[in-house]
């Protein structure tokens, strides 16, 4: 409850952009609740949101399990 970055470490990555540690980050970024329907996750969002990070083209993506 202190630290949000624990699980979603955005204002880390934000400040390892502007020391120019990593190059420019993606405008938005996702996390969902791991209490969910994994069944569901796996077949009906997980390929959603390939396809649409595949459309950006991104560099690298960073998946932070907790």
């Amino acid at each position: 409850m202190e630290d949000a970055n624990v699980v979603f470490p955005l204002d880390r990555l934000q400040e390892l952009e502007k020391e120019g540690i990593i190059g420019e980050l993606a405008p938005d970024a996702y996390s969902f609740i791991g209490a969910c329907s994994q069944i569901r996750l796996k077949k009906k969002t997980a390929p959603g949101w390939v396809k649409m990070l595949k459309e950006k083209q991104p560099d690298a993506i960073l998946l932070a399990p907790v």
